[in-house]
């Protein structure tokens, strides 16, 4: 299996804790560099258990900046943790009342849109720094001008999709796209808008909203002979999709699968390395980068003091 991660436009994504400390240096600044200062942190469960992956990296991101004391040095970071169930977005919104009553200079998370949304409106209201980790769709105005989303912008990643297609010199597409997060093709309008530009044919497929049963979807794509696809769903849908389609027997050299997800490369690859299909993903680390290395090794020691739980592959792929 020919597995490639190729980036034909300037699509250079890192999760770089730079941000964060430019975020925290600025925030000093501006309230004359108090001697503590503390950020609220608001994290979904299903159910009690350790720790989530982006909790961790919240916890490493402000541990990282207190050991280094050429950042902030007469100010030490703290935080308040707050969980909340999974698209409770009334709760959400009660912990961020709860944590700006504590005077926390910034809020983090949750990620799930209705909640996060919920959190974002105080936030703006308020005049508090959002961050987010969610894809997010670009508003036109600027009501959203206290927040900052460490996810890539969709326009970029679909200028990249468009530039794979032609690279490959594709003249036939499926597009097989999960709607259970509301966004639809968004994230895919340049190659919509490809085939009255370019010489190419476009089908568009969706998958079954009420469950992850894709076979009799992937048993007509496979009647048809479909052989270019394009899935635009989460790693979660991404590995039930492999899976399935390893079963129909469409995991070949005939097949070339391109997935918009940015967490390929965290899913378990071994059952399909010799199986002879191509797959293209995108990811955001270059992880050749030293600071990139240094940081994963950091990440990595204290993921085995308190592993997560393997609900975030965006994350959890940054600490493999």
């Amino acid at each position: 299996m020919k597995i490639t991660s190729q980036l034909v436009t300037s699509l250079v994504f890192r999760f770089n804790l730079g941000l964060l400390p430019l975020l925290l240096l600025f925030l000093g600044y501006s309230r004359g560099m108090p001697h503590v200062l503390r950020f609220g942190g608001i994290f979904e469960s299903i159910e009690s258990g350790p720790s989530g992956a982006e909790e961790l990296a919240f916890k490493f991101a402000l541990n990282t900046i207190n050991r280094n004391r050429t950042l902030l040095p007469n100010t030490t970071l703290t935080y308040d943790i707050q969980r909340i169930n999974v698209f409770d977005s009334f709760e959400a919104s009660r912990k961020a009342c709860d944590q700006l009553s504590l005077g926390v200079a910034a809020i983090f998370g949750p990620s799930h849109s209705s909640s996060a949304n919920a959190v974002q409106s105080i936030c703006n209201a308020l005049g508090v720094p959002h961050i987010q980790t969610r894809w997010k769709h670009q508003v036109s105005d600027n009501r959203d001008s206290y927040y900052v989303s460490l996810y890539p912008d969709f326009s970029s990643l679909s200028r990249a999709i468009l530039d794979l297609v032609q690279f490959f010199r594709w003249r036939t597409v499926t597009v097989v796209y999960d709607d259970s997060t509301g966004t639809g093709l968004i994230r895919l309008q340049e190659l919509i808008k490809a085939p009255s530009r370019y010489n190419l044919r476009l089908k568009i497929r969706q998958l079954p909203g009420e469950t992850k049963d894709a076979k009799p979807l992937l048993k007509e794509m496979k009647k048809a002979k479909e052989f270019h696809v394009i899935f635009d769903c989460g790693h979660d849908m991404a590995a039930w999709i492999l899976k399935q389609a390893l079963a129909m027997g469409m995991m070949t050299e005939y097949y070339h699968y391109i997935f918009t997800t940015l967490d390929l490369f965290a899913l378990d690859m071994e059952p399909y390395r010799y199986s002879g299909v191509n797959m293209t993903g995108f990811r955001i680390m270059n992880t050749e980068n030293p600071q990139v290395t240094s940081i994963v090794e950091k990440w990595s020691m204290e993921r085995l003091q308190a592993p997560p739980k393997p609900h975030s592959g965006l994350l959890d792929g940054f600490m493999t």
